[in-house]
């Protein structure tokens, strides 16, 4: 049986690792309403560069729509997932979805080229496939999600440049109303040419009707790649979101569980603690007796 030393000190190492669990718990509910908020505002930067996209594709015929990727096109994998663990299972569930996907499409390991966003997804993807061809650290704030999405679109330049890639594959995790995340598949290139149409052909929200300044072509490349800015960037957001959600769930759990064994501790210390007592008190009494002869 432990002695009344060794309790405490258990019950000292649990309030402390309770005290960390409940910070983590508070730090990922804020992050929840923070990138919530971030959210919100790329789907309004989203929604205007949508317009502008509108409005050039009202001069371009259903001919200068992008056409599906060939068979046999090399395809770029960009996964997202969390730079540190203590989130469950979040990154080994993304995994799993993404490598049931990539089969599904028949996308062979030789025709892919696999973009990871995070450190500890990374290592999931390594361990249940191979060593991704390319690892980004997940952002860290908000300010660091900018400068993240164009270091991803870079390397896409690159690889449809150097490698041939004529489409690109995105898996990430977004957060449901409940505390749950699940995982998501977005196709970024080519765009589709169905919503290309849907989205020309959307009505106008005045009788007014603007007009690109510009080359249509040049315009048209510019706002498709801030398209694939704020779609990647909003996948960013969600992903961290999701991530987050997670770790409260983890963090939930733990400080349950941490409440139960530190109340299985305090009631052995206090047993223990009241046996000392009583044998201490046996000890005098018997001592007493010793000395009087009674």
């Amino acid at each position: 049986m432990a002695t009344l030393e060794e309790l405490s000190r258990r019950i000292g190492s649990a309030e402390d690792l309770q005290s960390v669990v409940r910070t983590m718990k508070a730090t990922s509910a804020a992050n929840i309403r923070v990138h919530e908020q971030a959210e919100r505002a790329m789907r309004g930067h989203l929604q205007t560069v949508e317009m502008g996209l509108q409005v050039v594709l009202r001069e371009l015929p259903d001919a200068a729509l992008a056409p599906p990727p060939a068979p046999g096109e090399a395809a770029a994998v960009v996964v997202i997932g969390s730079e540190i663990g203590l989130c469950g299972s979040f990154n080994e569930r993304l995994v799993d979805f993404a490598r049931t996907r990539l089969a599904a499409l028949a996308i062979a390991p030789h025709a892919r080229l696999v973009l990871t966003v995070g450190t500890t997804l990374a290592a999931s993807w390594e361990a249940a496939e191979s060593a991704p061809d390319l690892r980004i650290e997940a952002p860290a704030t908000i300010a660091a999600l900018a400068p993240c999405v164009a270091e991803i679109l870079s390397q896409l330049d690159l690889w449809r440049e150097e490698r041939g890639v004529g489409r690109v594959l995105l898996f990430c995790h977004r957060s449901g109303d409940s505390l749950s995340a699940a995982p998501e598949q977005a196709d970024l290139l080519p765009l589709d040419p169905g919503w290309l149409r849907a989205l020309r052909d959307r009505r106008w929200g005045s009788r007014r009707l603007p007009r690109g300044m510009g080359e249509t072509g040049a315009l048209l490349g510019s706002l498709v790649r801030q398209l694939l800015f704020a779609r990647l960037h909003l996948a960013l957001i969600q992903s961290r979101a999701a991530e987050n959600v997670e770790r409260l769930v983890a963090m939930q759990a733990a400080d349950s569980s941490i409440a139960e064994k530190l109340e299985e501790m305090q009631v052995s210390y206090r047993l223990s603690r009241q046996a000392a007592i009583s044998a201490e008190l046996l000890d005098l009494i018997a001592g007493y007796q010793a000395a009087t002869g009674e």
